[in-house]
């Protein structure tokens, strides 16, 4: 019996130490989440990985200018007994003396590449910052949806109860029955919906922490830094700074060093040369120094051809630039027409929600005595509801759309990994720009 008692007060106290571990590995709120998102993701991580072979291929293509050190043994056999066999070791030397532009031009291009690399860098953490802001913000959300269909189908519960009781009554009212059991079930199935928004908004939500789900959302009106006060000012933000815009600007010199690496075709090349030869003849284990001059001809029009590709790909390159100007602007316009119209549906929100809780709770006593019909108490408790709904996907509207502002400006990441006591925090989100 002792034993027992042991074994079950060990199962407790494991379960409540598993329990005490799991909250503090997992109680963490918005900025903790996104900045586990930013130190984990395999996204950033690819990124970093990508970025150190760029700047890795800077030295292979710099090893062209380098003398080039090699050696080579050679062992000659022959069937003719008046010819000795041999074995002759080869060092060599060998050094590019003019290339016609085609070494600095790889290393420029392997420059421009890994510049767009540190560029490309800064683009997905803010693409990861933003995916996991919304996800915590959208799986909040969904938690408050559900508690909000929750109660709404508790209503409708507790009003098809008290028409039940009545009709044991007054069988008259079946018919008010019927019409409260309807809109209990669709209240119910509106339940089941939300229930499965917060299953899809969880799974997301762990897939960007890496299995590390909060237990509850905290610090959702975190603000990592001010945003411009007009979209006029948030507009100059989106300069040759910007991240994409960068990136694509040093796209557009890795696509002008590859049009001179591909022009370098039509140029001569000049190499020296130092090493043993290992020819039969005169000469043969003499070191032997050369110089070699090589002058395209013809090539069969691979030159021209791979000129014209490369200058291709440099318009494209240009376009694309073009093309990203003009997405960032329309984003960015964008988030702030959202902002602004979540603010004020935020607080109409609040206010119709307020006037129809009012509303239920008046209705209520009036049809208790007769006053108003059922319909019209299911209808107001209904508008409740969506007034309630509403106002809550206002609120988590506005600060999505907070985040996706500092997104278009490039801006959102680093913001969350500043010092956080710097900033603003815990204000309403219409304060923060006057």
């Amino acid at each position: 019996m002792g034993r027992l008692v042991f074994e079950v007060t060990l199962k407790i106290l494991a379960g409540l130490l598993g329990v005490t571990f799991a909250s503090m590995a997992f109680a963490q709120n918005l900025q903790q989440s996104v900045l586990i998102a930013l130190s984990q993701y395999p996204t950033i991580l690819a990124a970093q990985a990508r970025q150190n072979a760029a700047e890795s291929d800077i030295g292979r293509a710099q090893s062209a200018h380098w003398p080039q050190v090699a050696w080579s043994g050679t062992q000659s056999t022959y069937n003719a007994g008046n010819v000795p066999n041999n074995w002759i070791q080869s060092p060599t030397v060998s050094l590019n003396v003019w290339s016609g532009w085609r070494i600095e031009s790889d290393v420029e291009r392997s420059r421009s590449l890994a510049d767009a690399g540190k560029h490309q860098q800064r683009i997905t953490r803010d693409d990861v910052a933003l995916l996991a802001t919304e996800g915590y913000q959208n799986w909040a959300r969904s938690l408050e949806l559900v508690r909000l269909a929750r109660k709404n189908t508790d209503e409708h519960r507790r009003i098809r109860e008290s028409i039940y009781e009545m009709t044991l009554i007054d069988q008259g009212r079946r018919i008010d029955l019927d019409q409260a059991e309807v809109r209990f079930e669709n209240a119910s199935l509106s339940l089941q919906q939300r229930e499965a928004e917060l299953m899809i908004a969880t799974q997301r939500l762990t897939r960007m922490l890496m299995g590390r789900l909060p237990q509850a959302p905290e610090g959702l009106d975190f603000k990592v830094t001010r945003v411009p006060a007009s979209a006029e000012q948030a507009l100059t933000d989106i300069n040759d700074t910007h991240p994409k815009i960068a990136y694509q600007k040093s796209q557009i010199e890795a696509a002008r060093a590859g049009v001179v690496n591909a022009r370098s075709q039509h140029s001569p090349t000049v190499n020296v040369t130092y090493g043993k030869q290992v020819y039969q003849g005169s000469g043969q284990g003499d070191y032997v120094a050369q110089l070699n001059v090589q002058i395209p001809i013809f090539t069969g029009g691979m030159a021209v051809a791979a000129t014209d590709t490369a200058l291709a790909q440099l318009r494209a390159a240009e376009y694309d630039l073009q093309d990203v100007q003009l997405t960032l602007r329309e984003k960015l316009l964008s988030a702030w027409s959202e902002w602004k119209s979540a603010q004020s549906r935020a607080q109409l929100g609040n206010r119709q929600s307020k006037t129809a809780e009012s509303l239920v709770h008046g209705y209520e006593s009036q049809f208790q005595i007769g006053r108003r019909s059922l319909l019209d108490l299911l209808n107001v408790q209904n508008d409740l509801y969506t007034y309630s709904s509403n106002a809550v996907n206002a609120v988590f509207d506005e600060r999505i759309a907070y985040a996706r502002i500092l997104a278009a400006t490039g801006r959102l990441a680093h913001a969350y990994q500043s010092n956080g006591n710097q900033n603003p925090v815990d204000q309403p989100m219409t304060q923060i720009v006057r």
